[in-house]
């Protein structure tokens, strides 16, 4: 009994050591693409600010030089997400910012003003960001963070296309969604139209989220990842991290 302990404690010992040597590789493949990308010449992944607008860049983003080929597929899709999120949220807080001059519905307006400069830079920051650095980097870890962000952002799509009136004490008219599509249309055809096409472009990004999550963990399980070693990827980092600052407040 105890010999088979034993053996059954040595090959767990042995299964964690190749981890780490897995995780190892992959840190030591980042550090090779990062340096490659910083010494490459101008104009092929030079690692210059090019996004979002080359004359106004915050980042630089490269699905072409950043991303291995059997991503490249996944991670457009989850741009194309992230674009048509974006575009729809600017829309949207545009004909809620005509509806004032129609209705006087000031507190719709600004509803939407604020799910516009709130969510389109969290999704950048909090999803796409993420997945995007994650399969850069190969590396399990960012992935448990991308699926519950993104989770998120499929719910608020979701709540956005419908609009229903006094979810969560918010605004209906703050997103045009189905549930006051009709009362858009009869109030004025102009304004009906554009909230059916903000309507169309926020039920899209929500299917294309489904397919997109459904593509990423796909993506995640072909890799040969699991959810467990994302954790101990987790706890490892959590543990780098909390020796990183002990050694700092110690020289301090």
């Amino acid at each position: 009994m105890d010999g088979a302990s034993s053996a059954s404690l040595a090959a767990q010992q042995r299964d964690l050591e190749r981890r780490e040597q897995e995780v190892l590789r992959r840190e030591r493949d980042l550090e090779a693409r990062e340096r490659a990308v910083r010494d490459a010449p101008s104009g092929g992944g030079s690692g210059a600010l090019n996004w979002p607008f080359k004359w106004y860049a915050i980042a630089y983003h490269s699905i072409a030089d950043e991303i291995p080929p059997r991503h490249k597929r996944c991670v457009t899709l989850c741009y194309t997400v992230y674009v048509l999120f974006a575009v729809a949220m600017l829309f949207n807080c545009f004909v809620t910012f005509i509806r004032i001059f129609q209705k006087g519905d000031l507190s719709s307006f600004l509803m939407s003003f604020i799910y516009m400069v709130c969510g389109v830079p969290g999704a950048w920051m909090l999803w796409y960001r993420r997945v995007y650095n994650t399969f850069k980097a190969d590396r399990a870890f960012g992935f448990l963070w991308f699926f519950l962000m993104f989770l998120v952002h499929i719910g608020f799509v979701t709540f956005a296309a419908l609009a229903p009136p006094g979810f969560f004490g918010a605004q209906q008219w703050a997103t045009c969604g189905l549930l006051n599509l009709t009362e858009a249309l009869n109030s004025h055809k102009i304004i009906g139209i554009m909230h059916a096409i903000v309507m169309s472009m926020l039920m899209a990004d929500a299917v294309l989220s489904v397919v997109c999550i459904r593509m990423v963990y796909s993506s995640f399980r072909s890799d040969g990842h699991s959810i467990q070693q994302a954790r101990e990827e987790a706890y490892r980092e959590g543990a780098r991290a909390a020796m990183t600052g002990g050694i700092g407040s110690a020289a301090v």
